[in-house]
């Protein structure tokens, strides 16, 4: 039997409801991480939850729970259920609305439930650049991860009938942003260049762990604006996330070797399992 965490109550997922007036499913309204289970581990807890908070914090959302609660709760999840390999998701809304929306003062709800690792084709996949003013993307900074998708989901979309992996997004200036569900790196003369997040984009904590390791092993590392031009002169590219750490793309007209790319794939895991190793000491 499979159980999640629905607002406060263990409940056996096939039993799971959400009401009709909690605010995630009418507006959107709450944010939420998707956190790797690798071999039963929790993979970059800390950082996830720090990121929750920050998002609740800039869209006033008070949470009930504690971050070490908030951990406390993970932990649970994944020993109740057995977890291994998967992907765990912790959800919080504003709550099940009683009141117009922007009166409701209630308690925020606290969802987590889980789904098995995504199927990733054979590396490199291929993307293909999107013009994010096409879709209804909103950029902000601090950038939050909220449960408003729309934008991303419709790039998404669009890429798939295309052929492609993901979409990788520029902006009315011609700046990369981001995929439509991942961070993207890319290697010119084995630095690395990442889009800074000045554009409104989402500080992954995958993208932020490529970052500390790039400086822990003495690569450059740059947060800067590149143009779309630009990015078809580098040497390599890839996407970063949760559920695929590190992934090389191609496109058309476009090869490379990837020698940085494999070369941080294989201390990237290393990187991670030492920070959990730390984490347990």
């Amino acid at each position: 039997m499979s159980e999640v965490y629905l607002n406060r109550e263990w409940v056996d997922k096939r039993e799971a409801r959400i009401p009709l007036n909690e605010a995630g499913f009418l507006r959107g309204d709450g944010v939420f991480e998707s956190i790797l289970v690798e071999e039963g581990r929790v993979i970059r807890l800390r950082q996830h939850l720090e990121r929750l908070f920050e998002g609740m914090r800039h869209i006033r959302i008070r949470s009930k729970e504690t971050p070490e609660e908030m951990a406390a709760l993970v932990r649970e999840y994944i020993n109740r259920n057995g977890l291994a390999d998967n992907v765990l998701r912790v959800i919080v809304t504003r709550g099940v609305y009683d009141a117009l929306p922007w009166d409701y003062r209630g308690p925020n709800s606290l969802y987590i439930t889980h789904t098995s690792l995504p199927a990733v084709p054979a590396a490199p996949v291929r993307v293909v650049f999107l013009d994010e003013t096409d879709y209804p993307i909103i950029r902000m900074h601090p950038a939050v991860k909220s449960l408003n998708y729309l934008g991303n989901m419709l790039a998404k979309m669009d890429a798939h009938v295309q052929g492609a992996f993901e979409p990788i997004l520029y902006n009315k200036d011609r700046y990369i942003t981001e995929g439509g569900i991942r961070n993207v790196f890319f290697v010119k003369d084995r630095t690395l260049y990442t889009p800074s997040l000045e554009l409104g984009i989402l500080p992954g904590t995958m993208r932020d762990a490529v970052i500390e390791l790039a400086r822990e092993q003495g690569i450059a590392c740059r947060e800067t604006r590149i143009s779309l031009e630009e990015a078809h002169s580098m040497d390599e590219a890839f996407l970063t996330s949760t559920a695929v750490k590190i992934l090389p793309v191609r496109w058309d007209g476009w090869q490379s070797d990837y020698a940085l790319t494999e070369y941080l794939q294989q201390q990237l895991n290393i990187f991670l399992n030492q920070q959990h190793e730390e984490l347990r000491g």
